[in-house]
């Protein structure tokens, strides 16, 4: 027969079976739904991060066609050009007359904008008559920057990436671009055709167009 003591250990020992088994339940409910929030968290974080991006094109198309080359990457996050020649650095957001928000990415790290350091130069070609073009669209010789397993015809006019990229800067004018699932990057004449199509320049490599797929010179 069972003692009231024996009763007493037994109904006990019941209840703790059952906070136990309480307490695992709502640490596997807890961890899913943490786990559902960090995917949720770096999807936001990735759609600002394109989102930003994708602002910061849109401005370069706009430098370009005002100032008729690109501007120059910023030493530091302070928004303005850097020094001439500067081939990776920072988002010149003053330049581009954005705010300095859309210079960083989802995580509120700053994108790191690469760019090719003959287009970015125009006292060449400032005194010519066609300097509406020839500037951003003149000959260059020796491409500074370089896409892993691109198959790219052009040259790589920009790039803008996140700061953990993996791109390799070689002597501090040379650029092997990897691409990651957040890199943006544009041959110039990609960026001519969705961007800049008053440009002469467009007008005579427009043929070469049609025969090319957009997404051999570009990378999302």
């Amino acid at each position: 027969m069972m003692t009231a003591l024996s009763f007493l250990n037994s109904k006990k020992g019941s209840v703790l079976l059952e906070i136990a088994v309480a307490i695992a339940i709502l640490a596997i409910v807890s961890g899913a739904m943490i786990r559902k929030n960090m995917i949720v968290n770096k999807a936001v974080k990735t759609q600002v991060t394109k989102s930003n991006i994708d602002i910061v094109v849109v401005a370069l198309a706009s430098f370009v066609a005002n100032n008729k080359r690109l501007p120059r990457p910023a030493s530091d996050m302070n928004g303005t050009e850097g020094q001439s020649g500067a081939i990776s650095g920072y988002i010149p957001y003053k330049a581009l007359g954005l705010s300095e928000k859309f210079a960083k990415d989802g995580y509120l790290q700053p994108l790191i904008y690469i760019a090719e350091p003959s287009l970015t130069e125009n006292m060449r070609c400032i005194y010519d008559e066609d300097f509406l073009e020839d500037c951003f669209c003149k000959e260059v010789l020796n491409p500074s920057i370089t896409v892993k397993d691109s198959t790219a015809i052009d040259i790589v006019a920009f790039a803008i990436d996140v700061k953990n990229h993996k791109n390799n800067v070689e002597n501090c004018n040379k650029v092997l671009l990897v691409p990651t699932e957040h890199t943006v990057f544009f041959s110039r004449d990609i960026f001519l055709m969705k961007y800049l199509q008053h440009f002469s320049c467009f007008r005579e490599r427009e043929r070469s167009f049609s025969s090319r797929n957009v997404s051999d010179d570009e990378n999302f």
